[in-house]
């Protein structure tokens, strides 16, 4: 069947992914798509029908269209310097607050490889028997079928991956199944990061969500984000892949370098120290009255002369305009902004990525990739360690890093 599709159909059928999933609208392939509902015609239906089912997105045809659009692309100990930081950093900050026990969540973990890397690196950097969860979700309950196997072949396995834990061992030529104690402490579930996560599940200390939400919409982003904090301990950590977020999410802090995408949610005492420092500031800043004093006479006309023009706000006040508009949903002024600035300073990094970043979320990559070639032959000039000015200091490194992630693996991967 080759003729062509009603495009009434193919909308909604686009319309009830992107609802379900939370993806942009140029994240859900076509082809896919045109896959599934050419199967459904050819077993007989017809357009009408697949349009009336479409009515209820929790449908087999819903299904079928979200299975088809997801990407599965995993593996293990993918980005070893998360495991890295959470074995040498957040495992001994944790003990050190005096936590008893230990859980982590991999939202989105596909057919499971994160969560029982995770699992591995907890488990390998506690003292024996310290008690350690991990949970591992995923929309698509066929994933989670094969993840509950703990068998895998080569494809899971990457050199560019190095297995930094005892993880798995060899069953076969060809194929690995995950050791007994990392299997007995892992456990996974459907769910969808648009949705809180039922409260049966409870709250972690780390949570992984990495390469999900670079298909997502900025709204739906920034949902799952807020959604993800609030299932955080206090003092927990959540790592983001590297072109996801440009800004460190509410109530959370950056912790390691900054190309890590590593928060660590505040705790309660942080968070009254800063309002208790934030009152203090707003004290001293207050203006003083001035003193009374008579009245004096006018003085007399002064010759007018030529005002020169004032000069153009700095950059960084630019960028905050520009993220305001962001908050408030003007991506039209955001972006208008944005660009005034990387005209008025081309060489001002943070623009030029917040800039890339609203074109590629706005779906105008061939705009986003130039700008990240910008980006990148700029922050290279610097010394990687030097400080860049912005909403937040940066080094030069974590622009670099967010270019070359972006540049070689593609905001789709």
């Amino acid at each position: 069947m080759s003729g062509a599709l009603d495009p009434r159909l193919l909308a909604r059928a686009r319309e009830v992914v992107a609802s379900i999933t939370g993806f942009r609208n140029d994240a859900i392939a076509s082809e896919a798509v045109d896959r599934v509902v050419r199967a459904e015609l050819a077993r007989g239906r017809t357009a009408s029908d697949l349009l009336g089912e479409l009515l209820h997105p929790v449908s087999h045809l819903a299904t079928a269209l979200v299975k088809a659009i997801l990407v599965g692309e995993t593996y293990f100990f993918r980005h070893p310097e998360h495991f890295r930081f959470i074995s040498h950093e957040a495992v001994p900050a944790a003990l050190q607050r005096g936590a008893l026990a230990l859980r982590g969540w991999s939202a989105g973990c596909a057919s499971g490889e994160e969560a029982y890397s995770l699992a591995a690196c907890l488990q390998a950097s506690l003292p024996h028997g310290f008690p350690v969860e991990v949970l591992g979700t995923d929309i698509h309950e066929a994933s989670l079928e094969a993840a509950r196997r703990a068998t895998y072949g080569t494809w899971s396995r990457r050199e560019s991956a190095p297995r930094l834990f005892p993880l798995y061992s060899e069953t076969g030529e060809r194929e690995v199944t995950i050791l007994p104690p990392v299997r007995r402490i892992t456990t996974f579930a459907q769910a969808n990061l648009l949705a809180p996560l039922p409260e049966r599940f409870g709250r972690f200390d780390f949570i992984l969500c990495r390469n999900v939400l670079t298909y997502f919409t900025p709204a739906a982003r920034d949902a799952a984000i807020s959604l993800l904090s609030r299932t955080l301990n206090p003092g927990g950590w959540l790592f983001l892949g590297a072109v996801e977020v440009d800004r460190v999410p509410a109530g959370m802090v950056r912790e390691g370098p900054p190309e890590l995408q590593a928060f660590r949610l505040l705790t309660q005492e942080e968070l009254n120290a800063r309002a208790a420092a934030a009152s203090r500031a707003a004290a001293l800043a207050r203006p003083v009255a001035p003193p009374s004093r008579r009245p004096v006479a006018p003085l007399m006309p002064v010759v007018a002369r030529e005002v020169p023009a004032a000069p153009p706000p700095p950059p960084t006040r630019l960028h905050l305009n520009a993220l305001e508009r962001i908050e408030e949903g003007d991506e039209v002024g955001a972006s208008s902004v944005l660009e005034a600035l990387v005209r008025q300073a081309p060489d001002y990094l943070p623009g030029l990525l917040e800039l890339a970043l609203l074109r590629e979320r706005s779906g105008a990559r061939e705009g986003a990739v130039p700008l990240m070639r910008a980006l990148r032959s700029r922050a290279e000039r610097l010394p990687p360690d030097q400080l860049v000015e912005g909403p937040e200091a940066l080094p030069a490194r974590f622009y670099q890093a967010s270019a070359d992630a972006y540049l070689n693996q593609g905001a789709l991967e």
